[in-house]
């Protein structure tokens, strides 16, 4: 819809002022007042999101379109100060200036468009990722004007700052805005205010490189409304409890520590994805079951990601007469597997075999061995997968490296998946053109038991080019 409006105004403009070049002045005058009835015709929340579309100065510049149009950009809910914007501000100035002269440049713009600013502020997005400051005051400035002016939607994503060694503090009126429904922050650090209420209306909460600095023993963040949560790289998260009785999404990734603990009653659960570094060698037995029991014990789990680290943590206790539970909603597994371990394979095929209704499969291969006879034994011996997978239809196995363990993997789903539709390979090592044939060759004569399945595969090269 907003596509054919903004085509339609576009294609309304040109076809004026072509017309407008040949015409007697009364004529050309008319198609001037028809010209603006066409824009000022649109809708004001049409208006707002084609606004929205646009980079800010973009915006900025609509103010010449009609009389109407003049302060619409001063009143625009949505500010969207991203990375690009600042990147291009900065790189400007300092064609002129110097690195200093750059920073004043950028803390009198974006103080004159929230000085010019009307209204609410519903989202703001402020990304100086790029930008290193020398100081970090100017921020909370900005941050105590956009909470002060009704902001649901935030994000503020700062630099890693290792030019001038600091690290932005989150300000207590952060905490405090009653307002929040989504806040989503890159590296600063998180310290609550004490006491504090916590975050009684945000909903989904995004949390990259983040700090915790805790005023007591532990960190409680209490999140009535929360259905999303993503931790990624953060430090200190064993401070951290988060109680969100209402999360539906959780996703975890590099951070040192496992914080399941506070988890285990979120019973809404649909969507948990785990990725850990292999550097992550301090995990304790008891956050090792705490990750089981909230696996299994999720009657609602529909999507799940386990990184390779953490597949490796959970074989390391399989249970040779399959898992304890069947995790009867899941529908897309994605899993980081090494093909030259045995546990590895086996936990993700009873993973496998464990989702009745699993529609999609994605299979990351983090290594593979030709010599793994243990695991070549396991995949030839039929009690390895002795099911139909009936429902899974598509399959993508990525960074595929063509090893012999691999490739009785995909015979052996090929042979148990009557509804498959589409397998796609994507090779993720560069090997000579007859080996890689070969590889077709052998990928196209296992025997299939869907009649109806497609199989792609991707060479490296190809792969690389997309």
């Amino acid at each position: 819809m907003l596509h054919s409006v903004l085509t339609f105004v576009h294609f309304g403009t040109l076809l004026i002022e072509s017309a407008t070049m040949t015409q007697a002045p009364s004529k050309r005058a008319a198609a001037e007042v028809e010209r603006e009835d066409i824009i000022t015709a649109l809708p004001r929340n049409v208006v707002d999101r084609i606004l929205e579309l646009l980079p800010v100065r973009d915006a900025a510049r609509t103010c010449v379109l009609s009389k109407k149009w003049r302060d619409i950009w001063v009143s625009l809910p949505h500010l969207v100060l991203d990375n690009l914007f600042c990147k291009k501000l900065i790189a400007k100035c300092q064609f002129f200036y110097s690195q200093r002269n750059s920073e004043s440049v950028l803390r009198e713009t974006v103080d004159e468009i929230l000085l010019q600013h009307i209204g609410d502020i519903v989202k703001f997005v402020l990304d100086i990722s790029a930008v290193h400051l020398s100081s970090y005051d100017v921020i909370n400035g900005w941050m105590r004007y956009v909470t002060r002016n009704g902001v649901k939607e935030l994000t503020l994503k700062m630099s890693d700052n290792t030019t001038y060694l600091i690290t932005y503090k989150l300000p207590s009126f952060v905490f405090n805005c009653p307002t929040l429904t989504h806040l989503e922050l890159s590296n600063c650090d998180f310290k609550p205010p004490n006491p504090f209420l916590g975050f009684q209306n945000v909903r989904t909460l995004n949390l990259e490189e983040i700090t915790f600095v805790p005023t007591t023993k532990f960190c409680v963040i209490n999140v009535p409304l929360l259905v999303g949560l993503t931790l990624k790289l953060c430090h200190r998260t064993q401070c951290l409890k988060i109680v969100s009785p209402q999360l539906e999404s959780l996703v975890v990734r590099g951070c040192h520590h496992l914080v399941l603990n506070c988890f285990m009653n979120c019973k809404k659960l649909s969507v948990l994805g785990i990725e850990l570094e292999k550097v992550v060698d301090i995990l304790k037995h008891d956050e090792i079951s705490t990750l089981e029991k909230l696996l299994f014990s999720v009657p609602l789990l529909e999507q799940l990601y386990l990184g390779p680290y953490v597949l490796e943590l959970l074989s390391a206790n399989i249970i040779p007469d399959g898992l304890p539970s069947k995790l009867n909603c899941l529908w897309h597994l994605d899993l980081g597997v090494d093909f030259g371990k045995v546990d590895h394979t086996s936990f993700a095929l009873q993973l496998i075999k464990s989702s009745p209704n699993l529609s999609k499969l994605q299979i990351w291969v983090k290594g593979s061995d030709d010599s793994a006879e243990t695991v070549m034994k396991y995949l030839e011996t039929p009690t390895c997968l002795d099911q139909p997978l009936n429902k899974l239809d598509y399959v993508t196995i990525s960074s595929f490296d063509c090893s012999k363990t691999e490739l009785l993997f995909v015979k052996l789903l090929c042979a148990r998946t009557p509804s498959l539709v589409r397998m796609c390979i994507e090779q993720g090592i560069a090997i000579n053109s007859k080996e890689e044939r070969n590889v077709t060759i052998t990928l196209m004569r296992f025997p299939r038991a869907s009649t109806k399945a497609e199989l792609f595969y991707f060479p490296f090269e190809a792969t690389n080019a997309d």
